[in-house]
């Protein structure tokens, strides 16, 4: 009896904030899954906003894990594997499904053709460009038990980040759903730019980060004006993306292709200046 009564105090309780963080990324991990879901049905809009909602929780659960003090090596390895999956497998399938020709398709359905490669190059660029977010993903995480990086990084990533590789190479698709441009679904155009972005995932130029900037010191007048202000554009930028939500995303993925050159301008400047 006294034995049964030690095994019974032995068991300890778990505590549940740990495990928001993992919860979180587990949203985006389900929220990637469900992009290749509504691909598969040529729900194109949905698997494009499935994708977004990946890299929203994907941003928040690092900072969740951080605000609550709950950081770990799990869940940095759990990130990771959600990572390559909603934004390397997902955008990969879904640009896949959207530019394979439907009468190809159908032909290789009618024939039993069961070989992936009877649809030729498409899948082999959707191939490099899952290989190359996994070295992107790999190579970070090996990065965080080496020494710290010279202070001229601090702003920056070490190759494109996972989701702005993925968003890069929805770019067509964002375009398409925007103006019904048919151009857009053009294979060459699409898989030269899943290129890109894969090349740019697996190298290590910088590019912008944005998760240590922080509003400059200034008088106390100066901030609520810059509060106020903030809040109105807030409030445009807000009303915009619910009014042509896709324009919205076009415009926005324009601006992030025009700071990727000035941000390896600005951090060559940098470089250059703190030596």
């Amino acid at each position: 009896m006294k034995k049964q009564e030690d095994k019974i105090e032995e068991i300890k309780e778990l505590p549940i904030r740990p495990m928001f963080p993992n919860m979180v990324t587990m949203m985006a991990l389900a929220c990637g899954v469900s992009s290749m879901q509504f691909a598969f049905w040529s729900n194109w809009g949905a698997a494009v906003v499935c994708i977004a909602m990946a890299a929203i929780f994907d941003a928040l659960d690092g900072r969740l894990a951080r605000m609550l003090n709950t950081s770990s090596r799990f869940g940095a390895e759990l990130d990771s594997l959600s990572d390559l999956v909603s934004f390397g497998v997902a955008p990969g399938f879904l640009l896949y499904q959207w530019t394979m020709d439907s009468s190809i398709r159908a032909t290789a359905v009618a024939d039993g053709i069961k070989d992936p490669m009877a649809v030729g190059v498409p899948w082999m660029i959707v191939l490099f460009f899952v290989m190359c977010c996994a070295l992107r993903l790999a190579r970070f995480n090996t990065m965080l038990d080496d020494e710290p990086q010279p202070s001229y990084w601090k702003h920056f990533f070490m190759g494109l980040p996972a989701p702005g590789g993925a968003y890069l190479s929805l770019l067509p698709l964002v375009f398409y759903l925007w103006t019904k441009n048919d151009f857009l679904k053009n294979e060459a155009l699409v898989g030269g730019i899943m290129i890109v972005s894969a090349i740019l995932m697996a190298s290590r130029i910088p590019t912008p980060c944005f998760k240590k900037i922080h509003m400059p010191k200034m008088k106390p007048a100066y901030r609520q004006m810059m509060a106020v202000g903030m809040l109105a554009f807030l409030a445009c930028f807000v009303t915009f993306m619910f009014k042509n939500f896709w324009a919205f995303a076009g415009i926005m993925g324009i601006i992030y292709v025009i700071m990727l050159p000035a941000g390896i301008l600005f951090f060559f400047y940098q470089k250059k200046a703190l030596k």
